[in-house]
């Protein structure tokens, strides 16, 4: 998941960047992820051409373009398996693992178009140009930020993968563009999805996309819950009735009393669990068997119900 870069510190490592971007930049393939501008993208580096690159990159200016795939199974993608956006940034820090692999640390500066491919060995090195947004401030465009933050702060919520902290920060950005990119890179989207978004340079479209995303993961959140909640609601029902059941034949066989109803109902219940009915049939026995348990002896359905049962136990289901 991206992190955003405070503003200050942001804005510095993004000047640095314009000033001094190359025509052509190593390409660090990311297999399962999109970078956004204005963000800390955390890595693990393990193929042997991107240890390469990072080792390279650090001996350099520091500068590097994060791309990503559009195949996730392809370990080793080349010009023609990546997205042609991308973001230009710098390696903030790296740490080496024992294993050999490494964890590096970007921060995402400018969104930058490929170009020609001008070397592809040992690893790949590709011309690029800056690609910055398209912003016209409008009362529309005031309008998607506060959509999106406040749908975002709802979905945070909802959503155990997101931390509290996330929602101060959301709220407290005021440049649409990093608004976009710091939700865009923490959600759980597919990687079409967020390509789109770091690929659309008008923030106000961008915006528009982010907000439908976010209309539809609401939307999903709420179905979860509510059958979350319907499934707990079913649960504490049954077992409800459970121990209420297992009191009353405590209490009963304290007193030594037998119901000899609850005997008969034990009964049935006993020889249907056995048929192992299908489903339709065992809903329709369980609620006949509520039926039943509910009448006195003396009552006109008893009979008839307990022989209705007794015939579904005895079927060759």
């Amino acid at each position: 998941m991206s992190i955003h870069i405070p503003a200050g510190e942001g804005e510095a490592v993004t000047a640095e960047v314009k000033a001094t971007m190359p025509e052509a930049l190593p390409i660090l393939p990311l297999l399962d992820s999109v970078p956004f501008p204005e963000t800390l993208t955390p890595l693990a580096i393990g193929q042997e051409r991107s240890v390469k690159l990072v080792n390279d990159v650090l001996a350099g200016n520091r500068m590097l373009a994060m791309v990503a795939s559009r195949d996730p199974e392809n370990q080793e993608p080349g010009p023609e398996d990546l997205y042609t956006v991308g973001v230009a940034g710098v390696v903030a820090r790296m740490l080496k693992v024992p294993d050999g692999t490494l964890r590096i640390l970007v921060h995402g500066a400018q969104r930058v178009e490929l170009g020609d491919y001008v070397s592809t060995e040992p690893y790949l090195v590709a011309r690029i140009a800056e690609a910055p947004d398209e912003i016209v401030p409008s009362p529309e465009l005031e309008a998607l930020h506060r959509n999106v933050q406040a749908t975002f702060s709802r979905i945070i919520e909802g959503l155990p993968y997101l931390p509290e902290e996330l929602m101060i920060a959301v709220n407290n950005i005021e440049d649409p563009a990093e608004l976009a990119s710091m939700i865009a890179g923490a959600l759980r989207i597919k990687t079409e999805e967020k390509q789109a978004l770091l690929e659309e340079r008008n923030v106000a479209k961008r915006l528009r996309m982010l907000s439908e995303l976010l209309a539809r993961e609401l939307e999903l959140l709420e179905i979860g819950t509510r059958i979350q909640s319907q499934v707990q609601s079913e649960m504490d029902k049954g077992q409800r009735e459970y121990f209420l059941r297992q009191q009353l034949k405590a209490i009963q066989e304290e007193l030594g009393e037998v119901d000899e109803t609850e005997a008969e109902a034990q009964e049935l219940r006993e020889r249907l669990e056995q048929a192992e009915l299908p489903e339709h049939a065992k809903k329709q026995a369980d609620r006949e068997l509520q039926r039943f348990e509910r009448l006195p002896p003396q009552a006109a359905e008893h009979g008839v119900i307990r022989t209705y049962l007794e015939w579904l136990a005895d079927l060759p289901w």
